[in-house]
């Protein structure tokens, strides 16, 4: 199923390469040469998209990868994918993360292993946090592809919607598929991050008659059923007098609602073995 990021990525990376690079390497922006395939050797995988470019005479790929919610797995799939290119490409690998939200970060670089008397790997990647741009500087604000990333910006209101909407429209530089794509990414953002009675109602007619809505509802909905079976399980603990840490609803929220709701019915039905499953969850280290 298309999501609303393969549509930031066709029109984002693919459409708008140099605007990406500006995004991730500021005033230090390498020239542009092509698109990669971003298929990987020797996998079914693919990577999100794959920059080749040069910079101080120095041409390699940059490997971009977009996260919108955390994979305890990022960094080692991110080092196959890296090597993986490398040996395709023949060319030095930049590993990009892209956060979308504070949310989707996980572990930060660098990834590595030790054996007993060595370190045995450090795999260092470069990190985008889209909250911490500032999208206002005017170099980024030519750049008509990065708008809808705008309301992403942790200092951004509900006002930046009408301001990013606005320089969508008037974009003249944009085609008519172009304009209408950008700006469904914007409300699926906008509507995520300030909710769907924030957009305007022009915004909110292209949004219904674009694939992403459904999605964007589901999300809503899927988030609710989270919250709710967070808080029943919060209650339960607290009667089976189960310690409950400072981050425990961050910790049960991030088992997911498939397993919430099993542990929810698992509560009634047999309370005694869902009393230990969470007294487990809520002891493990690490979070």
């Amino acid at each position: 199923m298309t999501t609303v990021f393969d549509l930031i990525l066709r029109r984002l990376v693919q459409g708008h390469p140099e605007q990406l690079l500006l995004l991730l390497f500021g005033g230090q922006t390498p020239a542009f040469i092509r698109m990669a395939d971003s298929s990987l050797p020797q996998s079914e995988r693919r990577a999100d998209t794959v920059l080749v470019v040069e910079a101080h005479g120095v041409r390699f790929a940059v490997d971009i990868e977009i996260q919108a919610q955390a994979d305890p797995q990022f960094a080692v799939r991110l080092l196959d994918y890296t090597v993986r290119i490398h040996r395709r490409e023949k060319l030095p690998v930049l590993p990009v993360a892209i956060y979308l939200t504070p949310e989707a970060e996980g572990t930060p670089p660098p990834y590595g292993f030790a054996c007993p008397g060595i370190r045995v790997l450090t795999f260092d990647f470069q990190v985008v946090r889209l909250w911490e741009v500032d999208y206002l500087q005017p170099a980024l604000q030519a750049a008509s592809a990065l708008i809808p990333l705008s309301v992403l910006e942790s200092r951004a209101g509900p006002e930046r919607i009408a301001w990013a909407e606005s320089r969508i429209r008037q974009a003249s530089s944009l085609s008519t598929e172009e304009r209408l794509d950008l700006l469904v990414v914007l409300g699926t953002l906008a509507s995520r991050r300030f909710g769907q009675e924030r957009l305007s109602q022009h915004l909110r007619d292209i949004m219904i008659d674009s694939p992403f809505w459904e999605e964007q509802r589901e999300l809503v909905r899927a988030r609710v059923a989270v919250q709710e079976r967070v808080q029943v399980l919060h209650t339960f603990a607290r009667a089976r007098g189960i310690p409950l840490p400072a981050d425990a609803e961050e910790r049960l929220a991030q088992l997911g609602a498939a397993s919430l709701k099993d542990l929810v019915t698992q509560a009634v039905t047999a309370p005694d073995t869902a009393a230990a499953e969470l007294r487990a969850v809520l002891a493990q280290q690490g979070h």
